[in-house]
């Protein structure tokens, strides 16, 4: 069964990536501020330049990071995941035709577009600036093409490539109990079918998310990709206590009355065996991510003796 297959899903190599020490880190779930997430929408194909009818949009929805030390100033950072999707829900644009006074070649409608976004780790100066390269991944969405002349053809945009690595540069910092992230963006997806139809979609704008500061137990991730064995873990939690991962597919409340807490997840399940942390807090589980499930996103929570993580959002490639 599917929630079978899925219990298994866990994140991919995290300790020894990284030069300073576990119990230093925090994984942040950062929100977009949709009012302030600008974009700019346009693009090019082999029929010609793509225009956004409008030209601008907004994006909404988590990103990944993790951040060293997890209550800042941070000295280091990475973005490891997350679930980014447009406001509106649907894009339009055109590729005008040549004669102003016709209608366009095509006329284009993005829909329900979803992203996950990743960058190496990056060190954070004493400002909070910071510069890496960051790349997006298409993880769901649909592409519909109408033509001037000829039929309509609608593909998956979750089979565009991802971004190439882009630079990016932008700002960390912590105040008032508030992380706070600023970062200007500019990449292109692109689809080319190997007989002469491509498409180039550019976005630039800027993003603005936020989270409260953490400093309790801290759940991490990285990249998951199905048919392959992941390890997921575990920092800063009790320390030489009883320790359990559970996922679900959706948010949502999960009581676990033995351990006094309530989960974040809905419908929450327990991921392998109890693990004990050691005098640091830290632990992990070795998991087979399951082949077959590439494209599922679900919902990962530790929890201890009155004590839980971090949510952390996993997509799995």
């Amino acid at each position: 069964m599917k929630s079978i297959r899925i219990l298994a899903i866990t994140s991919l190599l995290f300790g020894g990536a990284f030069a300073v020490n576990a119990d230093a880190q925090s994984q942040y779930t950062m929100d977009l501020d949709v009012n302030t997430c600008n974009f700019n929408f346009s693009g090019n194909s082999s029929s010609g330049r793509i225009v956004g009818k409008p030209p601008r949009f907004n994006m909404d929805g988590t990103m990944e990071m993790l951040l060293t030390p997890g209550g800042g100033p941070f000295a280091t950072g990475e973005v490891n995941g997350g679930l980014m999707f447009t406001d509106p829900a649907r894009i339009k644009a055109e590729i005008p035709n040549i004669f102003s006074w016709l209608p366009p070649l095509a006329t284009i409608y993005i829909d329900d577009a979803e992203y996950t976004a990743s960058t190496p780790q990056f060190a954070v100066d004493g400002a909070g600036n910071f510069a890496t390269d960051i790349v997006l991944t298409p993880i769901a969405g649909t592409v519909t093409v109408i033509p001037l002349v000829g039929s309509t053809e609608v593909s998956n945009l979750a089979d565009y490539d991802p971004t190439d690595p882009t630079p990016i540069t932008g700002n960390l910092s912590e105040s008032g109990g508030t992380v706070s992230l600023h970062s200007a963006i500019d990449v292109t997806f692109s689809s080319d079918d190997g007989m002469g139809n491509w498409v180039d979609l550019s976005i630039d704008g800027t993003l603005d998310a936020y989270a409260p500061t953490q400093s309790g137990m801290s759940l991490t991730s990285g990249a998951v990709v199905a048919g392959s064995n992941a390890i997921f873990s575990v920092a800063t939690g009790q320390a030489n206590s009883a320790t359990f991962l559970a996922y679900g597919l959706s948010l949502g409340s999960t009581p676990v009355p033995p351990l006094n807490v309530v989960l974040d997840i809905a419908a929450a399940t327990q991921v392998g065996s109890m693990k004990m942390t050691d005098g640091l807090g830290n632990c992990f589980w070795n998991e087979m991510v399951p082949p077959g499930t590439s494209g599922v996103t679900v919902y990962m929570q530790a929890c201890q003796n009155s004590l839980t993580s971090n949510v952390l959002t996993v997509t799995i490639q």
